[in-house]
């Protein structure tokens, strides 16, 4: 029943294919939420719920006791109507709501490529970020009460030009900004921030070029400049690396 579901509210909602590494890149890492986070966000799904559901029996108690009285009986009739089309929607919209809440989990992907990280999530409101590793200045870990008592964080990832955090993104939720990024619900959250730091320093450590790019020769056909330009980027690796034990030191 859930597949049938499923299919229905992704035809519905057009949600769009697995997201493709970053700046044509190539894929280092795949991170997905916890199968913890799930349960997260279906007890604050049934809180929420259950808030509508005693909404309507408050609606269902007053209809039943003020109907009666009522001495329109087409006023009545149509109160009883209201009160029945509010029980229809709130049943319909349970299953809904919940596939929803399903695949939002299941469609949430947290890429890691040779050049970037790219965060997709949410189904009704689709939230894409890409962030290249020269932008990135932070990687933190944020973590509730509730969310360590379930064993999972929140990766936070902040990039120059982030000091007000607290705005809300165009995509964004509250709290979040357009220079944040947040691998939300993951149970590996040092395992994440040790990935994403050694990306940061591979490519600032390059200086010029790609950092998993190897080093070659100019072709014999290449033009002079585009030769001129390796040979400096080369040494620059070597003055580094020739640096580093010193600057250690």
């Amino acid at each position: 029943m859930f597949e049938g579901v499923r299919g229905w509210v992704l035809r519905i909602l057009r949600v769009p294919a697995e997201p493709s590494a970053p700046g044509g890149g190539r894929v280092i890492r795949v991170f997905r939420a916890a199968p913890a986070y799930f349960r997260y966000r279906l007890a604050l799904w049934a809180l929420g719920q259950l808030s509508g559901l005693l909404g309507l029996l408050g609606s269902l108690a007053f209809v039943a006791v003020v109907g009666p009285r009522i001495p329109d009986a087409r006023l009545a009739l149509l109160l009883q109507a209201a009160e029945v089309v509010a029980w229809t929607v709130f049943v319909v919209q349970l299953g809904f709501s919940l596939a929803v809440l399903r695949l939002g989990y299941e469609l949430r992907w947290y890429i890691l490529s040779d050049r970037a990280l790219r965060i997709r999530e949410g189904i009704v409101s689709i939230n894409e970020k890409t962030i290249t590793f020269a932008n990135i200045q932070q990687i933190s870990i944020r973590q509730g009460p509730l969310q360590r008592l379930l064993g999972i964080a929140d990766v936070q990832v902040s990039t120059a030009g982030g000091g007000s955090g607290g705005a809300q993104g165009k995509h964004g939720q509250v709290g979040e900004s357009m220079h944040e990024a947040y691998f939300r619900g993951v149970d590996n959250a040092e395992e994440i921030r040790t990935a994403i730091a050694e990306r940061v320093r591979l490519h600032r450590d390059a200086g010029l070029g790609d950092p998993d790019e190897p080093p070659h020769p100019a072709d014999a056909g290449e033009p002079a400049v585009l030769a001129a330009a390796r040979e400096l980027r080369e040494e620059v690796r070597a003055l580094r690396q020739a640096m580093a034990p010193s600057s250690a030191r």
